[in-house]
């Protein structure tokens, strides 16, 4: 059966045979369409609060006056932004992975543009204007691609599996109290352990961390959380981005909020403007003071316990303090957070390079990924999953395999694309996001958030958020946390039939 548009009546007549009953659709189908509708306002309003703050922002802190910059980042970000405005407006439905995943592109290809980001200002206006397109085709042809997929509601399965609610606030709350956990101990250096044991370890616990951030968030902000475990959820939250922040690396804490914030206005329909300005102006604080801290305390024996975090998250606010005042200090740490989030200067470097002579890859960076599904258990020797990121630092003269060692500087995966096989690697790119991306998000319309499907679109949702990852690493840590919902689904989930409530309403 050709599935209907929302606008479509959900019921199938046969005007031939009048005398039978009509056909009715699955009611889960026709309460999902409704949800739609009385939220699409709400979504489609709080979507153009969020341009708008986004333009106004634009406004103050650009710095371009090249007129290829500005059209160049004004095209990326209305393709950066297509695919949430479909998704707020209830035009497309299932999880926005493809929506969390373009509007990365904002703060890595369409900002370094209006920031004049330093690499990339070293590259003539023709080629900074070259590579705005191929970002635009890019986005542009994933969004078509994805849209003809998740533009009409799909029919459930009868049969599925699914976490008892009740089982599964419990299970996500210990998960996000064993995350708790693992960062206290990686900071503290309370004891060892084996390499392919910790591997295991940390892909399993982060993975269902998002898992569990994401359902808790969501269901906190329809109010469906008991009174203690929503204060649960918010003290382990709280704890676990304070305790995995205390490596002096923000990254993780920050992409576990964006992934509440979005759970919880998912739940909620509403956009909680006041937290999120606080905790902005936490990170920003905190990222000002971070250089100074890495500097005094990542070139020694470093060990936090969490006794001690007051006192050292004291001294780091101190820090961030003093070097806010210093204008000229203020003015390089804003600059290099812009650096490290942009990955259009590793686009601009491979299609220049390109034009010079240097070969394509042929596919180097991809041809690693059956290797890094294997646990390092079974191959003491296995490559690390950024050898993809390496090989490509050292084809561009980024660095040296003795500098990698130290030191990531990340790609993303479009740029990999390119440098691979140019602009066909990036045209194949766009268009497995946008199928995979799109199946997902169909795979898992009208099922319980609780169950497997809408849990791994959940889990490759989360991934979505990382823009640095290249094609090893992204594959590398999608399957062990795949994994890890694996075993989950096999011992924790039950098969739950819908086949009698939807027979009875018939």
């Amino acid at each position: 059966m050709k599935p209907t548009k929302p606008s479509e009546s959900l019921a199938v007549t046969r005007s031939k045979y009048p005398s039978k009953p009509r056909k009715q659709a699955d009611p889960r189908i026709a309460e999902q369409i409704a949800q739609f509708h009385t939220q699409r306002k709400l979504l489609t309003n709080a979507f153009w609060v969020a341009v708008a703050a986004i333009v106004a922002i634009s406004l103050v802190s650009s710095k371009t006056s090249s007129f290829e910059n500005i059209l160049g980042a004004v095209l990326i970000a209305l393709f950066a932004l297509l695919p949430s405005y479909l998704w707020c407006s209830g035009r497309v439905f299932g999880m926005p992975i493809f929506p969390v995943f373009a509007l990365t592109h904002l703060w890595t290809h369409a900002s370094p543009l209006l920031s004049e980001h330093p690499i990339v200002m070293t590259y003539s206006p023709d080629s900074r204007f070259l590579a705005s397109l191929t970002v635009v085709g890019f986005l542009g042809l994933g969004t078509a691609i994805w849209f003809q997929l998740v533009k009409s509601v799909s029919v459930p399965p009868t049969k599925y599996l699914v976490l008892k609610t009740e089982r599964g606030d419990t299970f996500f709350l210990m998960v996000l109290f064993a995350s708790v956990l693992f960062h206290m101990y990686t900071t503290g250096g309370w004891f060892l352990l084996d390499g392919g044991v910790f591997s295991l370890v940390r892909g399993a616990i982060l993975g269902l961390t998002a898992l569990s951030v994401f359902v808790l968030a969501y269901r906190f902000g329809k109010r469906e959380l008991s009174k203690t475990a929503s204060g649960l959820f918010i003290v382990l939250l709280g704890l676990d981005m304070s305790s995995s922040s205390a490596s002096m690396i923000l990254v993780r804490a920050m992409s576990l909020f964006l992934l509440s914030t979005i759970a919880f206005i998912m739940g909620r329909q509403y956009i909680p403007w006041k937290t999120l300005a606080i905790v902005v102006l936490c990170f920003a604080l905190l990222h000002i003071g971070k250089g100074e801290m890495r500097s005094k305390y990542w070139y020694q024996s470093f060990t936090l316990q969490p006794w001690n975090y007051p006192a050292f998250y004291a001294e780091w606010t101190e820090t961030a303090l003093r070097s806010f005042t210093n204008n000229d200090r203020d003015n390089s740490e804003s600059q290099s957070f812009l650096e490290r989030s942009s990955t259009l200067q590793q686009l601009l470097l491979t299609e220049s390079e390109t034009s010079k002579g240097l070969p394509y890859l042929d596919g180097a960076t991809y041809a690693i990924l059956p290797e890094l599904l294997v646990p390092r258990l079974f191959n003491s020797e296995k490559i690390t999953s950024h050898e993809g990121t390496t090989i490509l630092n050292i084809h561009y003269g980024r660095q040296t395999r003795e500098a990698t060692l130290t030191t990531t500087i990340g790609w993303g995966l479009l740029a990999e694309s390119y440098a691979n096989f140019g602009l066909w690697g990036c045209a194949g790119l766009a268009t497995v996001l946008g199928i995979v991306y799109g199946y997902v998000a169909r795979w898992s319309m009208n099922m319980s958030l609780f169950s497997a499907r809408s849990l791994f679109a959940v889990l490759l949702m989360a991934y979505a958020f990382q823009s640095e990852f290249t094609a090893g690493v992204y594959v590398a840590a999608l399957f062990q946390s795949g994994m890890t919902l694996t075993i989950v689904s096999f011992l924790l989930m039950k098969v739950q039939d819908d086949r009698v409530n939807v027979q009875g309403t018939r």
